[in-house]
């Protein structure tokens, strides 16, 4: 590690450093910094002596407490054999008193005047600390610094409170102690600065890291706060043991990362020190791993109550004990409570787990999950099994179902388990998975349990129907999920219901490649299935599917329906229930283009769950609600949503399609390719179990190799798509594939393809509530007539599918419909309405940020109309200066920054600036962009410049 260690950066402290620094500057003087102990007072008084204007003074220094049992004025003992070459120097100077330093610093009995004859012990006394005093301040301006006076023995104590009350002329004195405890310097009166110093912040560990590596994560310096509490020696030792560079700075290395071995000895060290009832204390917070009261320390260390309070004292004074007020300690750092748990021996430590257990168990509200873990450590299986049981209905209770899920995986993955729990656990965790986001690790462990296991055939069928439902909804393996539900109804026998819950998920058309009539199948059958049934959760269930299933295929009556739904359901479930039928009607009829209405079903679903926490429907609304950001033109804010959706959600899960679908189409108009292919590809590998998201992921991908002229790729991938939706059955979702299947056929002069295309899709829609498909119908058609030769007619179908996206509002497909249109009326001499539609799609771009083509649309109004006054005025402004014009050349040649000041005899530094410039003047997002014609274009013949 280049600077933490060895020569750490030294940061955060700079008031207080200024500070004494002004104090010491300023004799005599008297300075006391207080500080839990590895806070950093060691640290503040080296980089005060070796401060310039102090280090040219005699610096004397010690550190207190080298012994278990110091000797008399051992640290002055100490400060002055430091610098025996400064004193031996100015002996002759000194009085015959001085000589009384013989017997406590024999090494100086070359030079010390005799020691005083026929002195009492008393009198000894008295000289040696007037000896003590000559000597500090016979040999010139000087500085005392004493680190951790609070370990100092009593005649240094009283030495200090002398030179306090009475200074020396020449002197600055400054120590260091503890913060709290009986031998905390004490306040006195004469005392010119008092300083305490705390623990970093987490703003001043990456303030540290900052400065130590040139750049640290967020997230990773607020994980070193966590874990070391800010405690200054116990973060260094903990990033340095991570490795020395940048690099090695991650989250995952930090929290698998042991205990340092600097600090373990540091810790051990501490708690040898100290007497046994504290080391208990000590022991007792780091297995409570919480904080606690004064009680529950000495409950869990089993003191006498006599003990308990000097106990908590003591560990208190050695920093192993953080006092957070009110009553309540905790272990000094997570870190140093690691280290104090690893030196427990192992009787101790499952004893004072089940202490721990029995105390909480005590208590008028008890938390389980503690309880739990506590008895699980102390190895009482009944007890933890229990008490597992309970935090899981806790969980349930208040709608923490991620944390039930956690609790029934971490239980049902120990070996230990009682094969009693074993499956009642599994059955309870199966039910939890699809209401939470499932993880790839809990699904594996669930096929793990069918197995391996050996179960009931009730609970394997229970098992298969619910892992079946999350396979299709979460992890996009349809087949697989209908297999499983499958399998579990051969197991089920007379459960129904559970049946009909598992055939309701496969009815939805979006899911799987079978026909939409398929889908609709398994409605009917677990509609036949639950005749009789009276569990009000199912027949929701059942009727939220039906009219979602009826409002995916755009059925133009499915609207009257909607207005049937409970606006305020009894139970909780069928409130759940009516929820999810919201957010899939945003869903469908946001794929159908009716964005606002899907705007109005979210916030009704987020009404109906906002008090009961459903990870799994908040996830399935902000994947649509991205969606919708993107399609209305929110882009500013869309890509930063997506990627904050996708670090909450399983990489590997469906959930996380649609965030990336939506970057990918954010980076398309970004003219990002490369990134955006990514993005969609991405997108469509987890889109197995949503037929539109791979219709829109295929569209993206179609749109990427389009405008890269690969019209080759982008016409197999179109036929792929379009053969997905056409065995689909439901050409609604074609609404974003089919413009740029028909632009990529016209392209390869395939005109019959693309009109039978058309009219195959015009079929498919027909009927159907789906404004964005007419819309996109109506664009198609207008290429298709360009394409014949009817330009101007063309015109005015392009212009009327531009007025049907603006209506949706699609502004990104209406500007692009407008400008195609505006080509068209240029091609025909229809000037004015060529430049009107350019200037339309102009704006709509640059609105949402598509500076690449607002800049097409520029070029093109010149072009139409070359007399339109250029953006930017003559001269240095918003027109690109001789030195920007050349530098924007150069790097649209792909040069890099040090290459083209190589040629301009400029710095690297100075071209990126220029570049900067340049591309905020273009109106260019980034140089990957930067291209000779768009420069010419920006320059009118290229030569021009301001």
């Amino acid at each position: 590690m280049p600077t933490i260690g060895a020569a750490p950066v030294f940061v955060a402290r700079d008031t207080e450093l200024a500070e004494l620094v002004r104090v010491t500057m300023n004799p005599p003087s008297v300075a006391v910094v207080e500080g839990e102990p590895g806070v950093g007072r060691s640290r503040l008084l080296e980089e005060l002596a070796a401060r310039p204007g102090i280090a040219s003074r005699v610096v004397w220094s010690a550190r207190c407490g080298s012994f278990a049992r110091p000797g008399r004025l051992a640290p002055l003992v100490d400060a002055l054999l430091g610098r025996s070459d400064v004193a031996a120097a100015h002996a002759a100077g000194f009085s015959p008193v001085t000589g009384v330093l013989r017997r406590l610093i024999p090494e100086w009995s070359s030079w010390l005047p005799p020691f005083p004859a026929n002195a009492d012990a008393e009198t000894v006394r008295q000289q040696e600390f007037r000896a003590l005093r000559e000597i500090l301040t016979g040999c010139g301006a000087a500085v005392l610094l004493l680190d951790d006076v609070h370990a100092a023995d009593d005649d240094t104590w009283e030495f200090l409170r002398g030179l306090a009350a009475s200074p020396a002329t020449a002197l600055s004195v400054v120590v260091s102690s503890a913060a709290c405890g009986p031998r905390r310097f004490p306040p006195i009166r004469e005392i010119d600065a008092h300083l305490s110093l705390a623990a970093f912040t987490p703003a001043q560990v990456r303030t540290l890291l900052d400065a130590s590596f040139g750049r640290c994560a967020p997230e990773f310096a607020a994980a070193a706060h966590r874990r070391t509490s800010g405690i200054a020696v116990d973060l260094t030792a903990l990033v340095r043991s991570l490795g020395d560079t940048a690099e090695a700075l991650s989250v995952e290395r930090l929290a698998s990362a042991t205990v340092p071995p600097i600090v373990r000895s540091r810790v051990a060290g501490l708690t040898a020190a100290i007497g046994e009832p504290a080391r208990d204390v000590v022991c007792a917070a780091a297995v409570l791993g919480s904080p606690a009261g004064e009680t529950d320390l000495g409950a869990v260390a089993a003191l006498p109550s006599r003990e308990i309070s000097g106990a908590v004292t003591e560990a208190v004074e050695t920093g192993l004990l953080r006092d957070l007020g009110c009553g309540r300690y905790v272990s000094g750092s997570p870190l140093s409570a690691e280290a104090v748990y690893a030196l427990l021996p192992g009787p101790q430590r499952c004893a004072m787990h089940g202490r721990a257990a029995a105390r909480l168990a005590a208590v008028a509200e008890p938390v389980a999950s503690l309880i739990a873990r506590h008895a699980r450590l102390a190895g009482e299986l009944a007890a933890w099994t229990q008490w597992t049981g309970v935090a899981v209905d806790n969980a349930i209770e208040d709608g923490r179902t991620e944390e039930a899920s956690r609790l029934l995986e971490a239980a049902l993955r120990d070996a230990d388990l009682p094969r009693s729990a074993r499956e009642s656990f599994a059955v309870r965790l199966a039910r939890e998975l699809p209401r939470g986001i499932a993880h790839a690790g809990t699904v594996r462990l669930l096929r793990e349990i069918l197995r391996e296991w050996p179960l009931s055939k009730a609970a394997r069928g229970e098992i298969r129907v619910h892992l079946g439902q999350v396979l299709i909804n979460q992890v996009g393996k349809v087949e697989a999920g209908r297999l499983e539900i499958e399998l579990g109804a051969a197991d089920l026998g007379r459960r129904q219901a559970l049946l009909a819950r598992g055939l309701v998920t496969l009815a939805l058309p979006h899911i799987g490649t079978v026909p939409v009539e398929e889908n609709l199948r398994w409605l009917d059958q677990a509609e036949q299935v639950s005749k009789g049934e009276h569990d009000a959760g199912l027949l929701a269930a059942i009727a939220a599917n039906r009219l979602s299933a009826r409002m995916q295929v755009a059925d133009p009556e499915a609207w009257q329906d909607i207005a049937d739904l409970p606006l305020a359901p009894e139970s909780a479930e069928v409130c759940r229930q009516v929820a999810r039928t919201y957010i899939n009607l945003a869903d469908a009829v946001a794929w159908n283009g009716h964005y606002p209405v899907a705007r109005a079903y979210l916030a009704t679903a987020r009404r109906l769950i906002r008090d009961d926490h459903q990870p799994y429907l908040d996830a399935l609304a902000d994947g649509t609600e991205l969606r919708l950001d993107l399609a209305v033109g929110e882009w500013s804010s869309v890509a930063e949503k997506a990627r904050a959706m996708l670090t909450r959600v399983d990489g590997d899960s469906s959930l996380a399609a649609e965030p990336l679908l939506v970057l990918g189409w954010y980076e398309y108009g970004q003219h990002r390719p490369a990134a955006a292919l990514r993005s969609f590809d991405a997108a469509f590998a987890l889109s197995a179990g949503s037929v539109p998201v791979q219709a829109s992921a295929y569209a993206g991908r179609v749109a990427v190799h389009q405008a890269g002229k690969d019209l080759q790729a982008a016409r197999r991938l179109a036929e792929y798509g379009l053969e997905t939706v056409r065995r689909k059955n439901n050409w609604v979702w074609a609404a974003e594939l089919m413009p740029f299947a028909v632009r990529t056929m016209l392209g390869l002069g395939q005109l019959v393809e693309g009109r039978e295309l058309l009219a195959e899709y015009r079929q498919g829609i027909d009927g159907k509530d789906a404004p964005i498909a007419n819309a996109a119908a109506l664009l198609c058609r207008g290429m298709l007539t360009q394409a014949r030769g009817e330009t101007l007619a063309a015109g005015e179908l392009l212009l009327g599918a531009a007025q049907a996206y603006r209506a949706l509002p699609l502004p990104f497909f209406a500007a692009y419909a407008d400008e195609l249109a505006a080509g068209c009326f240029a091609e025909t001499g229809e000037r004015e309405r060529a430049v009107g539609s350019f200037t339309t799609a102009e704006t709509a771009y640059a609105k949402l940020g598509a500076a690449v083509d607002a800049l097409r649309c520029r070029r093109s109004l010149r072009r139409c109309d070359p007399e339109m006054p250029r953006r930017g005025r003559r001269g240095y402004g918003e027109a690109l200066s001789p030195r920007e014009l050349e530098v924007a050349r150069l790097a649209a040649r792909n040069l890099t920054n040090r290459e083209i000041g190589e040629r301009l005899f400029l710095s690297p530094r100075t071209v990126e600036i220029h570049i900067g410039r340049a591309l905020r003047k273009l109106r260019l997002p980034s140089r990957t962009v930067l291209t000779e014609e768009l420069i010419r274009d920006a320059t009118g013949d290229g030569s021009k410049t301001a």
